[in-house]
């Protein structure tokens, strides 16, 4: 008799363990998207300013996903240059996102000095406030609507000023989005 009890004991340990660490299928699935836009200047004048328009929809995770989203949170963003000028450099380095009529501010990251090279093969964190952080899921709140964005990208007291620049660079801003079965 104590046998039999020791193995329905060690059968129901079995069991439970399987029930619950086995894989839900009902559990939420969270997706990372990787929301990008790039800058593109070319010139010789002594500040750059470029400005993109970007939406959630021109994403692939985000349409095939939007019917069953919950929830899009921010994680972390990035500024990265793909091709600069070799010695391209200037002062203040100023990343702006705003929400999509362009006048509310969601974040501002600034860098007093920049050096276009530096962040070829080692990309730039953007570091937010918590307030930025605060202010960008409030506006990522409602994730069925699609949410757009203008990022505004400047350099002041550009170097070289007299011969011609280029500068193809991008800022990457991941979020989460929390998915239902």
């Amino acid at each position: 008799m104590k046998n039999t009890n020791k193995k329905f004991i060690l059968l129901l340990s079995f069991v439970s363990i399987f029930v619950f660490n086995s894989c839900d299928p009902f559990e939420d699935t969270y997706i990372t998207l990787s929301m990008d836009t790039e800058f593109n200047a070319a010139g010789i004048g002594p500040n750059i300013s470029v400005t993109n328009n970007f939406c959630l929809s021109q994403f692939d995770d985000y349409n095939n996903n939007k019917d069953k989203l919950e929830e899009i949170k921010y994680i972390t963003s990035a500024y990265f240059t793909i091709y600069a000028t070799q010695g391209l450099h200037g002062k203040n380095l100023t990343i702006t996102l705003y929400q999509a009529d362009g006048s509310t501010e969601l974040l501002k990251f600034i860098v007093p000095t920049f050096i276009a090279n530096d962040y070829v093969d080692k990309p730039l964190k953007i570091n937010l406030t918590d307030q930025e952080i605060r202010n960008l899921n409030a506006y990522l709140l409602n994730p069925k609507n699609d949410k757009c964005f203008v990022a505004k990208f400047e350099v002041s007291n550009v170097q070289p000023s007299l011969t011609p620049y280029q500068l193809n660079s991008k800022v990457e801003f991941l979020t989460e989005l929390k998915v239902k079965p």
